[in-house]
């Protein structure tokens, strides 16, 4: 008798008792790093989005984009680049020179941006002041396409009237890409401003073999002078 009291008073007590609480997890906590590569993430993906509209010509919605970045991650060096990028299209110089130079005091080596500055620059009659930018570029061994400041080198010597420096240029850029059209384009129209249409020929055959060659279309700055070049093949030289 004694063994069933303590058994029902051991049962009520159990069925009296209230459910203990599941326990509480602690959120991870992020340290520093996580915090500062998830931050250099979003500005990585907005900056990209920016690069997308930037093609389409949507600037108002690439720079709320790059608003976005920047406000994420205020280093993000391709941020400031296309920032530049963007204004120098809009025509707002100060802007540009603003983000051009956050960029370059962040990156003073990096081959894109010294080429983007080094074209912008170029396009607002500081051509002697542009080609230090472009040759900065080609410095980097890792650049993927250095023919690019070199073409732009070119055709900023050009303006400038140094056609044989801008002739280096150009055949320094075609060492490295042989079938990059705009560079044979450069040198069939220096050839043909010189009155050298034997090589002028030359290179607007060859642009004429590549695939989706520029001249194929009716709008080409470059149409006339293939057009005229391989039309007069005996013209006087002088």
């Amino acid at each position: 008798m004694r063994i069933m009291l303590v058994l029902l008073v051991f049962i009520a007590g159990c069925a009296n008792r209230a459910p203990s609480p599941p326990p509480v997890l602690e959120a991870k906590k992020q340290t520093p790093a996580e915090i500062a590569a998830d931050a250099r993430y979003r500005a990585q993906i907005h900056s990209e989005l920016a690069a997308n509209y930037y093609s389409r010509r949507q600037f108002d919605i690439a720079l709320e984009e790059l608003n976005v970045a920047v406000t994420s991650d205020p280093k993000y060096v391709p941020a400031y680049n296309m920032f530049g990028l963007i204004y120098m299209e809009l025509g707002e110089d100060r802007l540009a020179e603003e983000n051009f130079a956050k960029a370059l005091k962040l990156a003073p080596n990096n081959p894109d941006i010294n080429n983007n500055y080094g074209w912008y620059l170029c396009n607002r009659k500081r051509e002697k002041d542009s080609i230090a930018y472009f040759l900065n570029a080609v410095k980097d061994p890792l650049y993927a396409q250095p023919h690019k400041p070199l073409n732009n080198a070119g055709i900023c010597s050009r303006r400038m009237g140094d056609k044989a420096q801008a002739e280096e240029y150009f055949r320094r850029a075609l060492r490295i890409a042989p079938d990059d059209p705009q560079i044979h384009m450069q040198l069939a129209d220096l050839n043909f401003s010189r009155n050298n249409l034997s090589q002028a020929k030359l290179h607007l055959a060859r642009v004429l073999e590549l695939p989706n060659h520029p001249l194929k279309f009716c709008g080409s700055p470059y149409a006339w002078t293939a057009k005229w070049a391989i039309a007069t093949p005996k013209r006087v030289m002088r």
